[in-house]
């Protein structure tokens, strides 16, 4: 009996291991296919002026723009974090924990909005803030939670105030499935 249950856990844990092995092949191959995008801009040593006060939240990730499910492997793109979102008047910043800060000036923003789903987290109507930006000549989506759900519409409105066309910058919501 004793014998029969460690053969058995032992192909369990044989499994799993093996399952794991081949994630971890199937990212690194995500990441050896996604080699060609730049690296996000460096944050500046010192940060424009606050238009708002820093919103807490969380960093839900970056995808590629239409496909809420394609993550950008690279760069500490694709990592959830604990973070702040300062808009300021040269551009967002994201400070992460445990990740580099991700900083998008104003003219690298080509639209921003509200959503409910990215990168594999699903949230209720308008719970993220949703930026697509330019990174070298791909468009890419990063999503912000906020502590407070009340903000995202005031953040939104406040990056879209900034940006250097105006002029219906609002994210057209499609259906996710």
């Amino acid at each position: 009996m004793f014998g029969e249950r460690a053969l058995y856990t032992g192909a369990m844990l044989l499994a799993v291991g093996l399952l794991y092995l081949l994630m971890l092949k199937g990212w690194r191959s995500r990441q050896r296919r996604q080699g060609d995008l730049p690296a996000p801009p460096m944050p500046p040593d010192i940060p424009g002026e606050a238009v708002l006060p820093a919103a807490a939240g969380l960093f839900i990730g970056t995808t590629f723009q239409g496909d809420w499910l394609d993550r950008v492997a690279v760069h500490d793109l694709a990592h959830r974090a604990a973070g702040w979102l300062l808009v300021a008047t040269d551009g967002v910043h994201v400070e992460r924990e445990g990740l580099p800060d991700l900083y998008l000036p104003y003219d690298l923003i080509t639209s921003v909005g509200l959503g409910d789903a990215l990168a594999g987290k699903v949230i209720g109507r308008d719970g993220m803030l949703l930026l697509d930006w330019r990174l070298g000549a791909r468009t890419l989506t990063s999503g912000f939670r906020a502590d407070d759900h009340n903000l995202h519409r005031r953040l939104a409105d406040a990056i879209t105030s900034h940006l250097p066309t105006v002029h219906d910058q609002h994210r057209h919501e499609e259906p996710r499935p």
